[in-house]
């Protein structure tokens, strides 16, 4: 008899995971050392962290307006930037993973008119254009970390991440620029009339409409490449705004491993997961323990702290949260 475990279950569970590993981590800690650390911060550089993960934020809301205004050029700029950072605000406290911000999105444009096919599609494609631009962050932190790790299995690993992480970034990329390589594949499967006649048909009509945009597509990867960069800047500046200052390469080679292993569906946001891995890889590098653990939990806080504009704009709006949010 298979057992199902409920949405409510597993996010219970998710977050007894979470705070179970913070626990254990911070349990580790040494606690004069990591005052010392906090109390000696640079205020300015911690600013700085918070200003780069709110042009992050803004960067990310303008790439995706960018291929959204493909379909359909209603919703401006600003609108965009305001539903995105709302969204990500929102999709923090639901319990679906990274698809609670979508589900947000999806929400506020559809009350907008915006017909339902559009606003996916957009997500779909922006979706597959940062997973291609996270793969290829992959590629260049394993490449790095298989040259700066002393020990032969983590050169292993860091070898063979790259390898798969390349593999899949450019079959996802022929897919997206070559799309009749994809209708091909298709009729392996369906029919394309059948998915032209049916329910499927403006998302079809949509995928169309970005195959014959290819520039753009190009651009907003790019834009995608550069956005996948952020968590390395803040992971340096921070670094130097405690007193550790790790060479950049450093952190280009941390974050991708730590980007991978919270994807995992184990613990909420990845919280308690993310920082346990990037901290083990600090370690495996040659550095203390304490302050690595330091830099991640500051990392967290900043992040949280970036999120307030977006709050802002939910309390500013006057429109409810979606069912499932908590405020």
């Amino acid at each position: 008899m298979k057992l199902r475990i409920g949405p409510r279950i597993r996010v219970a569970l998710q977050l007894g995971a979470s705070v179970g590993l913070l626990a254990y981590l911070l349990s580790r800690l040494d606690w004069q050392q990591s005052r010392t650390l906090i109390a000696g911060a640079n205020p300015l550089l911690l600013a700085t962290i918070v200003l780069i993960h709110v042009a992050d934020r803004v960067l990310m809301a303008l790439k995706w307006h960018q291929l959204l205004r493909v379909l359909d050029d209603r919703l401006s700029r600003w609108s965009a930037i305001g539903v995105y950072y709302e969204s990500t605000f929102i999709g923090f406290a639901l319990p679906l993973g990274g698809f609670g911000p979508d589900i947000v999105r999806f929400l506020r444009l559809k009350t907008r008119g915006i017909d339902p096919s559009v606003t996916l599609s957009s997500m779909v494609m922006e979706r597959l254009n940062g997973a291609i631009a996270t793969l290829a962050l992959i590629v260049a932190g394993c490449v790095v970390l298989a040259r700066l790790a002393p020990q032969p299995a983590l050169r292993n690993f860091a070898l063979i991440a790259a390898v798969g992480a390349g593999a899949a970034g450019a079959a996802a990329a022929t897919l997206i620029f070559y799309p009749a390589l994809g209708r091909r594949l298709l009729k392996l499967i369906k029919r394309p009339a059948t998915l032209e006649s049916g329910r499927f048909a403006k998302y079809v009509v949509a995928a169309r409409a970005y195959s014959r945009r290819p520039l753009t597509l190009a651009i907003n990867l790019g834009l995608s490449m550069i956005e996948q960069t952020a968590p390395v800047f803040t992971m340096w500046v921070a670094s130097h705004a405690i007193g550790m200052d790790l060479p950049w390469m450093v952190c280009l080679a941390v974050t991708p491993v730590a980007v991978i292993i919270q994807r995992l569906p184990l613990t909420y946001g990845g919280l308690g997961l993310r920082e346990g891995s990037a901290a083990a890889l600090l370690v495996a590098l040659g550095y203390d323990y304490s302050t690595a653990l330091v830099l991640l939990m500051t990392l967290v806080v900043m992040f949280l702290i970036s999120l307030l504009p977006g709050a802002i704009v939910l309390a500013t709006s006057g429109r409810p949260l979606p069912k499932g949010a908590s405020a």
